[in-house]
């Protein structure tokens, strides 16, 4: 919003500076991300690509009868010119093993999978969750600006900004931290104690969110406007668990 707003003293119009806002600071940011991604990181829990069929799984998935299929450019043919599809499995000690192995995908396939509602589950959640998040840190600096700028003297679009900027400094200790509470759930309780966190976290942010926009609702007038605290705190709130 800082930038934003010294690129609108500087003579752009509104939909200029917001574009030139977009360039100058996230998009540099995605782009060093996407490079380091690409040089750092892995292509499967195998290595790289070609070696996905090398897990100990890729066998256990042959004996149950699934078809597991290397792309042409990946098999191996003798000198009789047969090809070699077999599976080299490298020796790890398990506790437990997921069975969910790559296979070719097919239009069969993919109807099958697109008609599973567990497909749709996590699609829904991410929805529900990330999406409100992104509601709140795309809109809410036009919320308290319009509830505080005649209300509190030097409040503006900058300030509006500052206050909204919190929640996504809020990502920085409530990523890392959801997800070291959901391994310890997995620990104790299994899939089915992340299920329930998972749930909880749910209703908790929906529920502060429902109150958050009553209370705005019946606390603003002509004269009177919402406690800024109140305001920030429920949102917050609703913020925390949408991001664990």
């Amino acid at each position: 919003t800082a930038l934003y707003q010294s690129l609108r003293d500087r003579g752009l119009s509104q939909h200029v500076a917001w574009r030139a806002s977009f360039a100058i600071v996230p998009a540099p940011i995605l782009i060093l991300v996407a490079v380091l991604t690409l040089i750092y990181g892995t292509d499967h829990p195998a290595g790289k690509w070609s070696q996905r069929h090398t897990i100990p799984v890729a066998e256990i998935a042959v004996e149950q009868g699934h078809d597991i299929q290397g792309d042409p450019d990946e098999k191996n043919v003798d000198e009789k010119g047969t090809q070699d599809t077999s599976v080299t499995v490298r020796p790890v000690n398990l506790v437990a093993i997921d069975l969910a192995v790559n296979e070719r995908l097919t239009v069969k396939g993919a109807l099958k999978i697109l008609s599973n509602p567990l497909t749709w589950l996590p699609t829904l959640a991410y929805l529900t969750t990330f999406g409100a998040e992104l509601a709140i840190d795309s809109q809410m600096a036009n919320v308290l600006f319009g509830l505080y700028n005649k209300r509190i003297h030097g409040f503006n679009q900058t300030t509006a900004g500052y206050y909204t900027s919190i929640f996504g400094f809020l990502n920085l200790v409530t990523r890392p931290l959801g997800g070291y509470i959901g391994d310890l759930l997995y620990r104790s309780f299994g899939t089915k104690g992340k299920k329930y966190w998972t749930l909880l976290c749910g209703l908790i942010m929906g529920a502060a969110l429902i109150a958050g926009g009553f209370y705005i609702q019946d606390n603003t007038s002509r004269t009177h406007a919402p406690s800024l605290a109140t305001v920030m705190g429920v949102f917050s709130l609703a913020s925390v668990f949408s991001e664990f």
